[in-house]
């Protein structure tokens, strides 16, 4: 019998009615859940959102250590610059936080944060969800197997158009105050993460940014405008502890490139790639032969991967499979289990990929390469 995990979400926007599905959808998707999951506040400034999401209780996010009292696990998915408060009454409580990403503002400020959590040894994770993907493990594996040699080069592609559209509203999103940055911080993070994971640390970037859209329409007011101050797109140019120099490239801005995402690792062996639309990693030999098929991958990760992410036919799309292996494991530490894996997206690894976008920000504001800290040279 599965534990039951009292949830307190904070934030029902999109992206906490994903992670709310997901919940919802777990005792569907999989044969066994690590717990069962009851929904017990939601906090929120609009309180008709409890009996929509079937929450017991509504609560204001200044009630947030009120609703931590009843609540097992809380679940941030407010605005990046609520975020510090929430994690830090977490903390306090002594309960296990679930965060989006980015953790905090800056790299800094999230590094302070996981290291209060470790200190005060509560169970966290980040919502890094792409470390979940089956394919990404693989590829990790791959690469650290030393099935491709040396690796000489790498390219990490994710790119979206939605932002192209002057007539989008200012939100958030585009304010550097609430959010710590543009394309770079919302999907840079996730691609630089992926870097990370499947090859390894930075040592130093270049970045070039630029914003498309300079002013924004503000809602509700018929002619006022905002000046947006976070990047549409960017382009990193990275050195890794190891000797490789690679590129990661997103945006927010690219028509017709809606979802477009490459992790591609070439090595003096042989190249591998992430296939998302077959959900595998592709790997070539030194004569671009595919080899993938004689390619055998037996690690840890991938092992629990093949029980945490959703098989194929229980998919609830691509997006939500991966929030959904993310929450798996979530709760599958939350309830006691042991998914000690250093892929596993903590806090603390967190705050490091976010060190790494900071330096991005230093490079494109100076125009130099600028060194990148990593936790092993620590």
């Amino acid at each position: 019998m599965s534990s039951t995990v009292r949830l307190a979400l904070a934030g029902p926007g999109y992206i906490g009615r994903i992670h709310w599905l997901c919940y919802r959808a777990l005792p569907a998707v999989y044969s066994a859940s690590p717990a069962q999951v009851a929904f017990q506040t939601v906090l929120t400034s609009r309180p008709e959102m409890a009996e929509q999401l079937a929450f017991v209780h509504a609560a204001s996010y200044d009630e947030v250590g009120a609703a931590l009292d009843s609540s097992d696990l809380l679940d941030i998915c407010t605005p990046n610059a609520a975020h510090r408060s929430l994690v830090m009454a977490a903390v306090a409580s002594r309960k296990p936080v679930y965060c989006e990403k980015p953790v905090d503002l800056s790299g800094d400020l999230a590094l302070e944060l996981a290291r209060e959590a470790e200190t005060a040894h509560v169970f966290n994770q980040v919502a890094l969800v792409y470390r979940f993907l089956p394919a990404m493990a693989a590829a990790r594996a791959v690469v650290r197997g030393g099935i491709i040699g040396d690796v000489v080069t790498w390219r990490a592609v994710l790119l979206h158009a939605s932002y192209l559209n002057p007539r989008r509203e200012m939100s958030w999103r585009l304010s550097s105050r609430e959010s710590g940055g543009g394309a770079l911080m919302d999907l840079g993070v996730h691609m630089i993460d992926a870097v990370r994971m499947v090859v390894g640390e930075f040592a130093g970037v270049r970045c070039i940014t630029r914003t498309v859209v300079e002013e924004r329409p503000v809602a509700g007011s018929a002619a006022g405008t905002a000046s947006v101050d976070v990047d549409d797109w960017a382009l990193v140019t990275g050195d890794l502890v190891g000797g490789s120099t690679g590129t990661v490239e997103v945006s927010r801005v690219h028509a017709g490139r809606e979802g477009t995402f490459a992790l591609e690792v070439f090595g003096t062996l042989g190249s591998v790639s992430v296939d998302l639309a077959h959900s595998k990693a592709v790997v070539m030999d030194a004569s671009s032969r595919d080899i993938t098929r004689d390619v055998v991958v037996d690690d840890p990760w991938s092992s629990y991967l093949k029980t945490a992410f959703p098989s194929p036919k229980m998919s609830i799309g691509l997006m939500r499979d991966m929030h959904a292996a993310s929450i798996y494991a979530l709760l599958d530490g939350v309830s006691g289990g042991q998914v000690t894996f250093a892929e596993r997206p903590t806090l603390m690894e967190a705050a490091w990929t976010q060190r790494v976008v900071d330096a991005c920000y230093a490079s494109a504001r100076s125009g130099e390469r600028v060194p990148v800290d990593h936790p092993n040279a620590l």
